[in-house]
């Protein structure tokens, strides 16, 4: 079964959940704090609601973050981190340790994004509506799939089929699009046109994700890291 979300839209305690169940939903909380003069811009998404820390005006970001982490700990829930650049910056985000979700609405949230990939920390990006497969159509499976990155973001463009196993990505969409695979640190791997595609990793990228264009629309797939192969081609 395919839910759709979009947390970043979300207000109030409810982020919905469209494609299940109807009042499907997940818990969701803004935490908007100044942090030493930085603004930090924290989701939480949860099954159900949980006690969240207050705002300390006088810490520093990665503290405010940290003592958030810790209070999701063991309640099934994510933070998703919608300020990557303003809070962080590519050189600060490995502070950002614990948060698996990343708004990315910018070039300088997508190279906060690119660094994080690049230190081998599982994260996942966050644009406009999500897809997600689920067997059963339950908070808490939905919040596990997020946190595995088993999803896609997309703005209109919604392929018929992705597939994806631990060497290659494939996609099949009914109409003809731009596809850019992605490496290490946002690299071009590969471009193709068409409604089908597929990318076999050659075991040197580290990571690859991909991104399709048509009409004005988009469709982001979710980074898969590479496991280096003796037999992988460098070049």
């Amino acid at each position: 079964m395919r839910l759709e979300l979009s947390p970043l839209a979300a207000l109030g305690e409810v982020c919905p959940i469209t494609g299940g169940p109807e009042g499907l939903h997940l818990w969701h909380a803004r935490l908007v704090w100044t942090c030493q003069g930085t603004r930090l811009d924290l989701r939480v998404l949860a099954p159900e609601p949980l006690a969240l820390p207050a705002a300390e005006p006088t810490e520093p970001v990665p503290g405010a973050i940290a003592r958030c982490v810790r209070a999701c700990a063991g309640q099934g829930a994510l933070l998703l981190l919608a300020n990557p650049a303003e809070a962080l910056g590519v050189e600060r985000i490995a502070l950002a340790e614990g948060v698996r979700l990343f708004a990315i609405a910018s070039e300088a949230d997508t190279a906060c994004w690119d660094a994080l990939l690049a230190l081998g920390q599982p994260c996942y990006g966050v644009r406009d509506r999500l897809a997600v497969e689920v067997l059963r159509p339950r908070p808490a499976n939905l919040l596990s799939a997020l946190s595995f990155g088993v999803f896609y973001a997309h703005d209109g463009l919604e392929p018929l089929s992705l597939e994806e196993s631990p060497k290659h990505l494939a996609w099949t969409c009914a109409e003809t699009v731009h596809a850019e695979v992605l490496g290490k640190r946002g690299f071009t791997l590969a471009e193709a046109d068409g409604p089908v595609g597929r990318y076999d990793d050659r075991g040197n990228e580290g990571v690859v994700r991909a991104v399709l264009h048509a009409g004005g629309r988009s469709c982001w797939t979710q980074p898969r890291f590479v496991a280096p192969r003796k037999d992988a081609c460098h070049g």
